[in-house]
């Protein structure tokens, strides 16, 4: 049978309509803005970690050393921006 036909099942899905999601309003947005204010702070925590395993010498080049780093972990960059404005 071809499929000009009206008896043809062509699993074509295109002109399906999708499924209704509920509208989650504004909690969805929440959400995601801490999934990324969580993953925002686990890749700091890993910069971190990788800037305190360098060495000394590596890390005069870029022009810091390690109580800098440690200084900086300490605080945000907002709170370091704000005292240095000072």
């Amino acid at each position: 049978m071809s499929c000009g036909s009206t008896t043809c099942n062509s699993t074509n899905t295109l002109g399906v309509a999708s499924p209704v999601f509920p509208d989650l309003g504004w909690s969805w947005k929440i959400l995601l803005a801490w999934l990324a204010r969580v993953a925002l702070w686990w890749e700091r925590r890993w910069q971190y970690r990788e800037l305190l395993e360098l060495d000394d010498r590596l890390l005069a080049d870029i022009g810091m050393s390690k109580t800098v780093v440690e200084e900086i972990r300490k605080f945000s960059l907002y709170e370091r921006a704000w005292r240095d404005s000072k």
